[in-house]
């Protein structure tokens, strides 16, 4: 069994599944937290770093969660209006 972690681009995980069908790939979880700021506000952005901080670093599934329905509250707590 193969494991790829990889940055989020498309054909790599693509040509490692053509070669190596079993493979598992993950995005990096540094990659990931990056992405997750592209569309943020920067003054949200201390508050949504704590909230996904405390879904990786959840000791157990169940923590992790608790943290993401926390986060899901994100519009409400953080997010400042998009004006259209």
């Amino acid at each position: 069994m193969f494991f790829l972690v990889c940055d989020g681009s498309k054909g790599l995980p693509e040509v490692v599944e053509n070669v190596w069908p079993q493979t598992i790939v993950q995005t990096c979880i540094v990659h990931l937290i990056r992405n997750s700021f592209r569309l943020t506000s920067r003054r949200d952005t201390d508050a949504i770093e704590r909230g996904i901080r405390a879904i990786y670093t959840a000791p157990t599934a169940d923590t992790a969660l608790a943290a993401l329905d926390d986060l899901d509250d994100l519009d409400e707590k953080w997010v400042e209006p998009t004006r259209r």
